[in-house]
């Protein structure tokens, strides 16, 4: 491959990657109620976990494995209705934590218990489920990756998805863990709560019903 197609292939990656990342979904939607509801030193394990899973995306996408989704439709449908029914389960926990939430004084992350490794988790699963960050991935793959993928562009492009996710969320993390956004959370904790849980549940069910 001449450096001419190498540096057009990193072209299209980062402009495809960044419209996908900044796209508003249940990993955008998980980024933002963590900065909001933890400090931002938890919120952050958010954010390292949805960049690791798309790193592990990208490598799926690299290796093959996604055309076999694609080739087994039934494959797709049992990642649809894990990926939906684990986006359910956010969705009910939410509802229900705020549902049981009561006015007390009020500090980030006192009504919950999730740690930066639980939170680090909850956002790799969330990624790792969601059908729409794998259909994003076949779409990067068919539009911008040569027949004749080397093992240096695999690591460049897993490494530029990671990085742009990274960076998004992070401004997402910086952004809601400022006081204006922490003060309004506070005054509707759960308002904000139930709609979060709200719209996990909707996904969780578009998701499953694709």
């Amino acid at each position: 491959m001449i450096a001419v197609d190498y540096v057009s292939v990193i072209a299209h990656v980062v402009a495809i990657w960044t419209i996908a990342a900044m796209t508003p979904g249940a990993n955008v939607i998980l980024t933002i109620n963590s900065a909001l509801s933890h400090p931002p030193r938890l919120a952050f394990g958010a954010v390292i976990g949805v960049s690791l899973a798309v790193m592990v995306w990208g490598l799926l996408g690299a290796s093959g494995l996604l055309l076999i989704l694609k080739t087994f439709p039934w494959l797709f449908s049992a990642l649809k209705v894990a990926g939906g029914a684990y986006l359910l389960y956010l969705g009910i926990s939410k509802i229900r934590a705020a549902w049981s939430f009561k006015d007390q004084p009020w500090a980030a992350g006192s009504h919950l218990s999730l740690t930066f490794f639980s939170l680090l988790r909850q956002a790799a699963l969330t990624s790792m489920l969601n059908p729409k960050t794998g259909l994003f991935v076949v779409s990067l793959f068919s539009v911008a990756m040569p027949a004749d993928m080397t093992i240096s562009l695999t690591f460049v492009t897993m490494l530029l998805m990671g990085i742009i996710t990274f960076c998004w969320h992070l401004v997402l993390l910086f952004g809601f863990s400022r006081q204006g956004a922490q003060t309004l959370y506070r005054r509707a904790t759960r308002q904000i709560d139930f709609f979060t849980g709200g719209l996990f549940t909707l996904f969780g069910l578009k998701v499953m019903s694709s």
